[in-house]
């Protein structure tokens, strides 16, 4: 019996030391992971706001978007630090910089409203700008009128407004109260008033409703058809490419043989040479202008005709030169042919950098809104778990704390995404992190791409021809 009690007591102990261990943990976990979280995220939002009001990103309606989530999450990290971090600090260490729960009635209420609001507002505004996109996918033409910054400015009004009238209950609800039922305790928190509780949970059960399931389901519905709709243009795209490609390939082989048998034609007839070599030069270089608009996708097209035109000889005979100089001549002297060329390049060019700035902007809306859905989807499912259970199953409570650092880094992970998909956003950060403030606002213009200049610069320039004065000699004789 005393063998059986000694191990009785010892296993006693030892469960008791490993829920302390679990207890401590959970402790430093509630304090330090919060507060690095928060930190970092606090840093991070700062940053994204200075870049875009940086003059690169003010003219995009989607770059506004991601500025008002930036200031929302800012609001809601700095207020939860001050509630919950500071908190938790002071019931462990006992260190009184729990500021808010020693405020007044008033700010107690304030900041909840803020913090509701904010969370709420969060939320909506990256269902807002995954709307947008699907409508810039599905209706590319339409892009200007839907992409306009004033819109964005009307929405997320509206939003704001609307996450204010959702909130009202939160003044009626929240207020200082004591922290425990000791008649000599003198500790008060920030806190739900307790005869007003069972009220509030139903309206915290509509809230979590309002904040993660409906926006959870809007976005996957909508990134869902996104994703389908870029798959789709991607396999015509490819198709399309594929036959071009196909076409060019019979084109060239034709006019190669075609110009191979002139060439050996005008060697054996060198009265016919610059006539016949001249009419087959002027086809391939015709073939050369109406497929020059893609030559950006397949570049080795061009150079495989200019360099079989410039180097074909057969049997020491070489009329390729001199009908190219020709025909080069005659370009030179014809400016609608110059400035038809280079108007095409530039459309091209312009079209291929607006695309691809577009795909870059869904690229970082997409990774923004499923962060949104891989963060909150956890901690919306276990705080469900807890209303069912009433919150008094402990299991739960300690799974909900840990995903509630999953809620924390959902508004605390997005400037690493834009650091991630932007590269323009990476080069205005240095100029931040270099204390370049000049070179970051000082940019009145948006800068374009090089080869979209240069192109702009030869579709102006036109060949200025000569006035040349006749004179006309009368002969005596007339």
């Amino acid at each position: 019996m005393t063998h059986t009690s000694i191990n009785a007591s010892a296993l006693i102990n030892g469960t008791s030391n490993k829920m302390s261990t679990l207890i401590a943990i959970e402790q430093y976990m509630s304090i330090y992971g919060p507060f690095v979280l928060t930190t970092l995220g606090i840093i991070g939002n700062i940053l994204s706001i200075l870049i875009f009001l940086s003059p690169r990103y003010r003219r995009q309606s989607s770059h506004f978007y991601l500025l008002s989530l930036a200031l929302s999450d800012l609001c809601f990290l700095i207020i939860n630090l001050i509630e919950d971090t500071f908190r938790n600090h002071n019931e462990l260490y006992h260190s009184r910089i729990n500021i808010l729960d020693r405020s007044s009635t008033i700010i107690c209420i304030l900041v909840q409203y803020a913090r509701n609001t904010t969370r709420l507002l969060s939320s909506w505004i990256i269902v807002a700008f995954t709307i947008e996109r699907l409508l810039v996918v599905f209706y590319p033409l339409k892009r200007a009128i839907i992409c306009r910054r004033k819109i964005a400015r009307c929405v997320v009004l509206l939003l704001f407004l609307a996450c204010i009238l959702i909130n009202f209950n939160v003044p009626l609800h929240y207020g200082i109260i004591k922290a425990s039922d000791l008649p000599d305790e003198k500790e008060t928190i920030c806190d739900i008033i307790p005869i007003l509780r069972s009220i509030y949970m139903r309206f915290a059960i509509g809230s979590m409703i309002a904040v993660y399931l409906v926006p959870m389901c809007i976005i996957t519905i909508i990134n869902m058809l996104i994703c389908c709709k870029l798959w789709s243009k991607s396999l015509l795209t490819e198709k399309d490419e594929n036959k071009k490609c196909s076409n060019r390939k019979i084109q060239l082989k034709h006019s190669r043989r075609r110009f191979y048998l002139s060439d050996f034609v005008s060697c054996l007839h060198p009265s016919s040479s610059f006539s016949s070599s001249s009419n087959n030069f002027k086809d391939i270089e015709q073939f050369n202008k109406s497929h020059n608009s893609s030559s950006n996708q397949y570049p080795l097209s061009r150079p495989l005709i200019l360099n079989e035109l410039s180097t074909s000889q057969v049997n020491g005979c070489q009329l390729i030169d001199e009908t190219g100089s020709h025909s080069m001549s005659r370009s030179l002297s014809n400016p609608s042919l110059n400035s038809s060329l280079p108007s095409k390049q530039s459309s091209t060019n312009m079209k291929n950098y607006i695309q691809a700035r577009t795909n870059r902007v869904t690229l970082t809306l997409l990774l923004v809104s499923c962060s949104f859905l891989l963060l909150n989807s956890p901690y919306c499912a276990v705080w469900i778990a807890n209303y069912i259970h009433g919150f008094n199953n402990m299991t739960l409570k300690s799974i909900k704390e840990i995903t509630e650092l999953f809620m924390l880094t959902n508004f605390s992970i997005n400037f690493l995404l834009y650091c991630v998909s932007g590269k323009v956003f990476r080069d205005e950060l240095m100029y931040i992190l270099r204390c370049q403030w000049k070179d970051l606002y000082n940019k009145h213009e948006v800068k374009k791409p090089a080869h979209l200049k240069c192109n702009i610069q030869l579709q102006e320039s036109t060949p200025k021809f000569r006035t040349t004065k006749l004179t006309t000699k009368y002969s005596p004789n007339r």
